[in-house]
Parts: C-alpha cells; structure tokens; sequence
C-alpha cells in the first residue's frame, strides 16, 4: 500500500470516528430529530477532523497533518 492509499484510509477513519460520536450525542441528548442530525454530525466531523496531506520533497514522500486545533501543519512519521 502506498502512502496516499494510507492516508486516505487513516483520514477516513478520522472522520467516521468523529461522525459517530457527534450522531450519538446528537441522538442521545435530543438535541436535533429527523435528517438533522446526520446533516449537522457531518458538518461538525468536516470541521473536527484532521487533514492529511502527501507531498513530495526531495523525491520522497512526506506526510503531513493540518487540524482546526493546530496553527501548521506537522509532519507524520509513524506513516
């Protein structure tokens, strides 16, 4: 697998990790009934979860992670 592959998969996670904990709140507290609450769980796991990003410096590939809580983007090793 490459690296792009990687971080589609690990992004994706994040999202849907995000998602339903948002749709779980929403559902449980009543905040929101019917096809709000997937709607705003949506939005609210777009604007939470990180974005990752594969860029090519010096002919190798690296990874890095922009979130709404961080002021750069850092660079990913583990990947």
């Amino acid at each position: 697998m490459n690296k792009s592959t990687k971080v589609f998969l690990i992004q994706f996670a994040c999202f849907a990790a995000i998602f339903l904990i948002a749709r779980l709140s929403i559902a449980y507290f009543g905040i929101l009934y019917g096809i709000w609450v997937p709607i705003v769980s949506g939005i609210i796991a777009i604007i939470l979860s990180p974005q990752f990003k594969v860029f090519t410096i010096d002919g190798k590939e690296e990874v890095f992670m922009a979130w709404i809580f961080s002021k750069k983007g850092k660079k990913i090793t583990w990947l």
